[in-house]
């Protein structure tokens, strides 16, 4: 919405308005996205034209003789619109604009002192006005005198605001509505057009109106006395970025939407029938600018014959008002806006008109419009008619007040509401009702359907700014860890298998997670099923060789189970992952890729090779790899490790609970830093015994590592050098870089 400073003052009469206005707007809950300057001119003056004739040195110049309050000048210009006897605006002497300063100058012999202005060098869009773009300013006022103040009289010293409004109110795209709404905020008055004084209508309209689909729709009928428009309106409407096309029944539908948000249409009198209506249609028709357009079950006004308009979206080339127009028909309707919106969407046609109508358009607005056109045909001396089809005045919605809601939502006992007193009576004054029980919406507001709608108006007239902000109490210091379900690992491609918790005691070797002791029944059975597994992986091995024997043999399986003393754990096996493959899986399973990886060599039955054992908080939790080929001959990976969940204080170690603090442990917010990760490359050279884990530890212990990994490894006779490559924050890979390569270690 574009709104003139100087246009919007002249509603608010008791006060001055300047630039802190955008705060006030801004509060009242709307955005000004910008204020700008309209014009940067100073010291310019009306002069009246004594003489004009040609530069006889020239061919295109023409020498103005005029006449100013401070005496007669000479200007010398190319335009062609000079006409003796009229008013225009020069830049004498020592005037400026843009920071160039106007000074006398010889120009084929002849002096120049100054320039002659055209509404563009004032900072008007002279292609939106109906005069040639080269053309001066040449008027002819009873108003005008060599006293007169251009620029006051043009209102140069004015700033343009550009707001946003919401989409769900088509009353705020209004001056009417703006304006009332900031007296309201600061108490001051509000000062319309008189529209309810009676003027007496000088034509009788034969007009016919069913409003049919329309929601409302209603009919003036005016027969132009002056088919122009005042140059005043004219200039009012190139501010907002309308053209003025100087044809009476064309602007004032312009200047009805701006000051009124209503969308408005004009025809030709003698282009329509005298039985309108608003109807459905499919079809072809010419809009306005010649162009064809097909309409797709779209609104349309029609009259007896044909559509002579698509309602509140455009009007049609063969019902068109031209500067031939003696008897015009003005149209103000409401119509559904889903379908508004619909129809401009498949004509690929977006206009003022259709994008307020599709806002939705109130019978209040309406009214108003209406009376804004009869107050400007009688200000014009235009003849009218009564308005037809005028909407019938409605009994105002309401809605039932909940102190307890507005004291929730503003975070008060119902005793402190007192303190939107002052509110209450800036409502009042825009219209609403306040009983003890409801309050009574004002008409225009259509948008207001719910008591929280209500309390909006309450904050946006309390000030959002006296709200104090107070951040939310969070706690959230620890991240839960991540939960396994057995949807999680079936997406990693196993398949969930079922087996028995005890087993024979000659199983009871297998206990890769060193539990103490054995759990032993004291009546079972079989022999088969004598004690608790140690381990879950002898099972599953039994559920791989049954599969094998039958000869499947590519898959993946898990289970979760119990074994030893109320420990749970995650057994996995795969004849067609590598180890690798089931490393990822488990550290994304446990969603945390700081646990441990080390070699596992101390155990007859694991093969030492392949197999690792897994820490978190060096502390065992599983293991991951081979069986010895002496024990089994399927080739196949194995792991198990324990559910932490299911262990007590974040997770117990072999059946105790484990009050180590380290394990408890906590995880801490920090502050992001998008800085781009660094690399370093190490080699160590180790004896061919050693294994390079233990310098990896310590580098994790020492430094905040992103990520460590193997890149190279080169055997000698006795020893190995191992090259690993580090990735970390830059000012953590310079540490790095002065601890080891400086050092040369």
């Amino acid at each position: 919405m574009i709104v003139s400073l100087k246009e919007l003052n002249k509603f608010l009469p008791k006060i001055q308005l300047d630039l802190s206005i955008e705060k006030v707007i801004n509060n009242l809950g709307y955005e000004v996205e910008s204020i700008t300057k309209f014009s940067d001119v100073k010291g310019i003056k009306f002069a009246k034209v004594l003489n004009v004739y040609k530069n006889p040195n020239s061919k295109k110049l023409n020498v103005v003789d005029l006449q100013t309050n401070k005496g007669n000048i000479t200007i010398q210009t190319v335009a062609n619109n000079v006409k003796k006897g009229y008013f225009t605006v020069a830049f004498v002497e020592n005037s400026k604009a843009n920071g160039i300063v106007y000074s006398s100058k010889e120009i084929a012999g002849i002096a120049s002192q100054g320039m002659l202005s055209g509404y563009s060098e004032l900072g008007f869009n002279q292609s939106l006005m109906p005069i040639d773009k080269d053309d001066l300013i040449m008027i002819k006022d009873k108003e005008i005198t060599l006293d007169t103040d251009p620029i006051k009289y043009f209102e140069l010293d004015d700033y343009i605001l550009d707001i946003t409004t919401p989409s769900n109110r088509a009353d705020i795209n209004s001056y009417y509505v703006l304006a009332l709404e900031i007296a309201a905020y600061l108490n001051t008055e509000f000062k319309w057009f008189n529209l309810d004084i009676r003027k007496e209508a000088k034509l009788i309209s034969k007009l016919q109106v069913d409003k049919k689909e329309a929601e409302e729709l209603t009919f003036l009928e005016v027969e132009l006395v002056n088919k122009e428009t005042r140059l005043k309106d004219m200039l009012f409407l190139v501010k907002h970025n309308i053209e003025a096309k100087n044809n009476w029944a064309i602007d004032i539908t312009n200047l009805n939407l701006i000051l009124n948000g209503t969308p408005t249409h004009a025809y030709d009198k003698n282009k329509i029938g005298n039985k309108l209506k608003c109807e459905f249609f499919n079809g072809k028709l010419n809009i306005l600018g010649n162009k064809e357009v097909i309409l797709d079950n779209s609104l349309v006004i029609s009259d007896e014959n044909k559509p002579i308009s698509i309602a509140s979206v455009m009007g049609l080339e063969q019902t068109a008002v031209d500067n031939s127009s003696q008897k015009i028909v003005l149209e103000i309707g409401a119509f559904n806006p889903r379908i508004i919106r619909k129809t401009a969407k498949n004509i690929k046609l977006e206009s003022q008109s259709s994008i307020q109508g599709s806002r939705g358009i109130n019978y209040q607005m309406i009214i108003n419009g209406m009376k804004f056109l009869i107050y400007k045909a009688n200000e014009d001396k235009q003849f009218f008619s009564n308005a037809i089809n005028l909407p019938r005045k409605k009994a105002n919605n309401y809605v039932n007040i909940s102190k307890h809601k507005l004291a929730t939502y503003t975070n008060l006992s119902i005793k402190n509401l007192s303190i939107f007193s002052e509110v209450e009576k800036k409502l009042k004054y825009l219209g609403f009702k306040m009983d003890k029980n409801r309050v009574t919406i004002p008409s225009y507001r259509s948008d207001i359907s719910c008591y929280e709608d209500v309390i909006e108006e309450y904050f946006r007239f309390y000030g959002y700014d006296k709200f104090i902000p107070k951040a939310p109490f969070l706690l959230n210091n620890k991240i839960i860890p991540k939960t396994i379900t057995k949807e999680k690992i079936s997406s990693q491609g196993y398949q969930e298998v079922r087996t028995f918790t005890l087993t024979s005691e000659k199983n009871k070797k297998f206990n890769f997670l060193n539990f103490d002791n054995t759990v032993k029944l004291k009546t079972f059975v079989s022999l088969e099923r004598e004690i608790i597994r140690n381990s879950i992986i002898p099972s599953l091995l039994e559920v791989a060789e049954y599969n094998d024997k039958r000869k499947i043999k590519n898959f993946s399986i898990f289970e979760h189970g119990l074994i030893n003393k109320e420990t749970f754990v995650y057994g996995l096996l795969s004849t067609t992952k590598t180890f690798e493959q089931m490393k990822q899986d488990i550290i994304n399973l446990i969603g945390d890729d700081s646990i441990d990886f080390k070699p596992f060599k101390n155990n007859e039955f694991v093969h030492p090779n392949v197999s690792a054992q897994i820490y978190k908080n060096n502390v065992l939790i599983g293991w991951l790899g081979k069986i010895n080929p002496r024990y089994t001959s399927l080739n196949c990976f194995v792991a198990e490790f324990k559910n932490l969940e299911k262990e007590n204080d974040y997770f117990t170690l072999n059946g105790e609970k484990n009050n180590n603090s380290e394990i408890k442990n906590k995880f801490l917010f920090k502050e992001y830093d998008n800085s781009p990760l660094k690399t370093t490359d190490i080699t160590f050279s180790l004896k061919n015994e050693e294994m390079i884990g233990k310098k990896i530890n310590e580098l994790k212990e020492n430094y905040e590592i992103f990520d460590c990994r193997i890149i190279d490894v080169y055997n000698l006779e006795n020893t190995k050098n191992i090259t690993i490559r580090i990735t970390a924050k830059n000012n953590v890979i310079n540490q790095i870089n002065d601890s080891f390569h400086n050092k040369g270690e």
